[in-house]
């Protein structure tokens, strides 16, 4: 019998909710493009998900977030901290590329 794996309603949410941000910033790496394109996946996580924390912070009209990208900067530090707190990193930027090419076929054959 085949292992099934089994996923919270909780995670699927998520998943449809920012399946297309994950799925646009693989590309964005795989094409050489976007501000991230060149960095650690875990890096490019960070700090895109920090740019939606500052951009809703600036919408929000947040003073300090208007005022530079210091608390974006700041956001995107303390995620790559606690990610590296968890080894995440590690098996993450090693296992990605795999992982970004067969999302990307994937992608690709479903236009």
């Amino acid at each position: 019998m085949d292992d099934i794996m089994t996923m919270p309603t909780y995670l699927i949410d998520k998943l449809r909710r920012h399946g297309l941000a994950v799925d646009r910033l693989s590309q964005e790496r795989s094409n050489g493009i976007g501000e991230f394109h060149d960095m650690p996946v875990t890096h490019a996580l960070a700090f895109d998900a920090a740019d939606f924390i500052w951009a809703a912070l600036v919408s929000f009209g947040v003073a300090e977030a208007q005022e530079s990208r210091a608390v974006r900067n700041h956001v995107a530090e303390a995620i790559i901290d606690v990610l590296q707190g968890h080894g995440i990193p590690d098996r993450l930027d090693h296992e990605a590329e795999p992982e970004e090419a067969h999302l990307n076929a994937r992608s690709r054959s479903e236009r």
